[in-house]
């Protein structure tokens, strides 16, 4: 199958990750090196929202309108193969953009330094489910990393640790939790409940190049999933096979996605753009809380 063509939204973004549709055509996005939000409009004119320091590497919108952000401290990959390293690097936290202020929603994450809060999203309890990617920038001795589930009084819980860089996280139309295990190239999905919280992992699919990285979920169960270092973007059916392969560019590193207007919203880091893929889908409907 050929691959679908994309247009470019905007350009110019330092590292571009975690989409969040807003609506009417805009995105959010953050800049991992920029260090900042950004509100893509549809014309792709930018907005700064918030300058958050360290590296901001996931958003979730809110039931409250805010943006969480996971930033993981203040290190990103590079076009070189080395890593950037903020000029003033802080603790792996989260953070809330609401109005142009940032609040801290939570540090000290569980478990031992260093945190590298990478992901979230919020789930059907109305806590914010956060990856936490552990110290990947010593990939030869990478330890377990951990996910970590926020209340709504900001308690912070350690609910699964994950080996091998957890990184992109999603619950799915199932009501289970999908999560990127980036250096095996697998997606694991945990059963989850109300009552019990996570059960164990399972593979739900492995992807055949590529590190899985975010990931989106359609209205009809179809998972889209960025292959970082792969350039590509795989989509999975319901129950983990493969449905469809969408190739990007040489070097452009897709790393995260979003659905919304019709269109897969996808960050390519390392050209520094947002682009959008008219596909014709339909988000699945995300759930939302707030973290006061």
């Amino acid at each position: 199958m050929t691959s679908p063509g994309f247009r470019v939204v905007t350009g110019g973004l330092g590292f571009p990750e975690g989409p969040s549709h807003l609506g009417d055509g805009a995105v959010a996005v953050v800049e991992m090196q920029g260090q900042v939000v950004t509100r893509v409009a549809a014309d792709g004119g930018k907005t700064v929202l918030a300058r958050l320091g360290g590296g901001p590497n996931g958003s979730a919108l809110g039931a409250d309108g805010a943006i969480y952000v996971a930033d993981n401290g203040g290190l990103s990959a590079t076009r070189s193969g080395g890593y950037w390293h903020a000029p003033e690097p802080v603790d792996g936290r989260v953070q809330k953009v609401l109005d142009g202020q940032v609040t801290v929603v939570a540090t000290g994450l569980p478990g031992p330094p260093p945190h590298r809060p990478n992901d979230l999203c919020f789930g059907p309890d109305g806590r914010l489910y956060v990856t936490d990617s552990h110290n990947w920038e010593d990939l030869r001795g990478l330890k377990p990393g951990r996910i970590c589930a926020i209340s709504p009084d900001r308690t912070i819980t350690q609910v699964a640790e994950v080996p091998a860089m957890p990184n992109g996280i999603a619950f799915g139309p199932d009501g289970r939790l999908y999560v990127a295990q980036s250096m095996t190239r697998k997606i694991l999905v945990f059963d989850w409940s109300a009552g019990t919280g996570l059960g164990d992992p399972r593979v739900f699919a492995k992807l055949p190049a590529g590190s899985p990285d975010g990931m989106c979920f359609d209205a009809d169960g179809d998972l889209y999933v960025c292959g970082s270092v792969g350039h590509v973007i795989f989509v999975y059916d319901a129950v983990g096979a493969l449905k469809r392969t969408i190739e990007v560019p040489t070097g452009a590193q897709p790393t995260n996605c979003c659905i919304g207007d019709g269109q897969l919203y996808v960050t390519f880091s390392m050209t520094g753009e947002l682009v959008a893929y008219d596909l014709q889908v339909t988000a699945l409907p995300l759930h939302e809380g707030v973290i006061t």
